[in-house]
């Protein structure tokens, strides 16, 4: 149960910091997508069932605290966290190039899944959404790229708290009882 409450409390954190204190930010398309990088880190931290179903809370408390369409994000975080599992193995995410160009990546694929999803439940002219595609979601994932490889630092340091193992029992140490 603690494998689930402390990484859930502290994506609920980052939320709150996310939608409040990001949101002061002069520019709005600077602010970077925290939930998201901390999606991407869960990828290489949990399984996934366990994984998969934080990412589908996580998801499911953004679209709560966006007021977009209800839905969008808690389909499109769990998809995102399954994706990242599959691509964890074949990439190395040690370096600061491969972690901005990951989440880079990823942040834009949501967005274009995100916009894709909006478009088709209410359509319009794809000629309104072409200038505010490139000038929001471009500059949106950019930032949240250029921000991920100091929180997978911070995340790093927090992970021992996020996914201690199960403490072994007497039996299991080698003990007789």
């Amino acid at each position: 149960m603690r494998r689930l409450i402390l990484p859930l409390l502290a994506g609920i954190f980052f939320l709150v910091f996310q939608t409040t204190f990001l949101s002061f930010l002069p520019i709005q398309w600077v602010r970077p997508d925290v939930l998201l990088i901390f999606t991407l880190y869960l990828a290489f931290l949990f399984p996934p069932i366990l994984g998969g179903v934080l990412a589908f809370f996580l998801g499911y408390l953004m679209d709560l605290f966006s007021g977009n369409t209800l839905g969008l994000y808690t389909f499109s975080r769990p998809l995102v966290f399954f994706a990242a599992q599959l691509l964890r193995e074949r990439f190395y995410l040690e370096g600061f190039g491969f972690q901005f160009l990951f989440a880079f990546l990823f942040s834009l694929s949501e967005g274009i899944l995100i916009s894709v999803l909006i478009n088709a439940l209410q359509p319009i002219p794809l000629g309104s959404l072409y200038p505010s595609f490139i000038a929001c979601l471009f500059s949106q994932a950019f930032f949240t790229g250029l921000v991920t490889p100091l929180l997978f630092f911070l995340f790093r340091k927090g992970s021992p708290l996020l996914s201690r193992p199960p403490e072994q029992r007497i039996g299991e140490r080698g003990y007789q009882l």
